[in-house]
């Protein structure tokens, strides 16, 4: 059976090099890239989303950042769209495209993407972090530490002071923390890791 391997944008930014993937070569995997522009479809979802809402938007492409944020302080001003984050765009896409070719090995940076992903039950697909593949294959790396994220924060910049950015446990604490509010804003954008992905658990 073949393997195809799809390689999350942070991991690819910290450890894809030629010698990872002449290590992947001689393991069997074939390294595959999505075709289709979901940065730009997940844009236009939140946009026809924010049309329809009647209270402020959630991001919900951390996971982690909704799940706490239901869990500490469930506030009845905000709303959760249907929108999957990029990363199950991306999943999505190459099962359709790959289905009965072989199996799909889909890398994310933390373990609540992986989770989510495996909610999904996608035929022929296997969702774990970049750390959990890194120790199942026995990989040799070399890392290059990032100072800012390949997907840094600022995914809802174009809303201007519609839109608010919480990237962090700590902010998203400190603006929940305020008392019952009203909000201004349409948007929140919801990090959980500081400053982005590049600080999650999976990689």
């Amino acid at each position: 059976m073949d393997k195809f391997l799809w390689i999350n944008p942070v991991a690819a930014e910290m450890y894809d090099s030629p010698e990872l993937r002449q290590q992947l070569e001689r393991r069997g995997f074939e390294v595959v890239a999505c075709g289709r522009d979901h940065i730009a479809a997940v844009r236009e979802k939140y946009r026809l989303a924010l049309k329809k809402a009647e209270g402020c938007l959630a991001d919900m492409r951390c996971p982690l950042a909704v799940d706490y944020i239901k869990a500490e302080y469930n506030p009845p001003f905000l709303e959760y769209p249907a929108i999957e984050p990029i990363l199950l765009h991306c999943a999505r896409e190459l099962q359709q495209r790959l289905e009965g070719k072989g199996r799909l090995y889909v890398t994310t940076p933390c373990e609540a993407l992986r989770d989510l992903g495996r909610s999904l039950g996608l035929p022929g697909v296997t969702f774990l972090t970049w750390a959990e593949f890194v120790r199942q294959e026995e990989l040799l790396l070399q890392k290059a530490p990032l100072q800012a994220s390949p997907i840094p924060p600022g995914f809802f910049a174009e809303y201007g002071a519609r839109g608010i950015m919480l990237d962090s446990k700590e902010k998203i604490d400190e603006y929940f923390s305020a008392g019952p509010r009203q909000p201004a804003e349409s948007i929140l954008e919801l990090l959980y890791c500081p400053q982005g992905c590049h600080k999650g658990n999976g990689v």
